[in-house]
């Protein structure tokens, strides 16, 4: 479904009518829906790590440089994930996110195979500098939540026929109760339905786990422990 439709549906439930265009009217309801869409939608794209906002990203080193830039659509990292090296099955870049300990793990020259990585002032640091052909991947959120009608993404509506990448039924609620908190109306209960109904779609969104038994294969998030002695008796 298109913004616009979102955008009628919530004007039809506030002054029961359906303008013709939104984006694209000077309207003053329309203006102000207009304006209210390009605030809701982002913030329904920051509330979870929605499916159809997730992409991956593989960043392949050159020996040489220690910084790459975010992917253009980059919003952030998806929750309790990590940089994988896809040539090492044991374990991926590690996650340093104390800046005091980047900074000690620089200047002592400490070597971590294949790397550490860490986001400082808009980036991707790595330490050290990834080799030659080395590839790093991982998963993002995208902050292109609308595209076109041709299907080109991006960061906010500006057309009647733009589309939203979430579930529409979310932003159309989620217009009514800002409306009516804008105009000095009770939106109690608009904005408790609009809770409610994104938190089913979070819940939608996670899907089914299988859970398989009898597998040896270790699980996502499962730490291999050093497989030699440690010290020596």
């Amino acid at each position: 479904m298109t913004a616009l439709s979102s955008c009628q549906d919530a004007i039809a439930r506030l002054v029961a009518r359906r303008p013709n265009s939104v984006f694209a009217s000077d309207e003053e309801i329309c203006v102000e829906i207009a304006s209210l869409a390009n605030e809701a939608a982002p913030d329904i794209a920051k509330a979870y790590d929605w499916q159809a906002l997730v992409k991956y990203q593989q960043t392949t080193g050159d020996g040489v440089s220690l910084e790459y830039p975010f992917p253009v659509d980059y919003d952030r990292m998806v929750q309790a994930t990590e940089i994988y090296d896809p040539n090492n099955w044991c374990w991926g870049y590690e996650h340093i996110n104390n800046y005091g300990q980047w900074t000690l793990l620089e200047a002592q020259g400490f070597t971590i195979t294949p790397g550490a990585w860490m986001i400082r002032g808009n980036k991707f640091h790595f330490y050290p500098a990834p080799a030659s052909g080395a590839v790093a991947t991982f998963p993002y959120v995208s902050n292109y939540w609308a595209a076109s009608s041709t299907g080109t993404e991006k960061a906010a509506f500006d057309r009647d026929d733009d589309l939203f990448a979430l579930d529409d039924r979310l932003l159309t609620l989620a217009l009514i109760w800002r409306w009516k908190s804008m105009k000095g109306m009770n939106y109690d209960e608009d904005l408790k339905n609009s809770d409610i109904a994104l938190s089913q779609a979070m819940a939608r969104d996670k899907g089914a786990r299988t859970i398989r038994k009898g597998g040896n294969r270790p699980g996502l998030n499962t730490h291999l422990a050093w497989p030699w002695p440690l010290g020596g008796v």
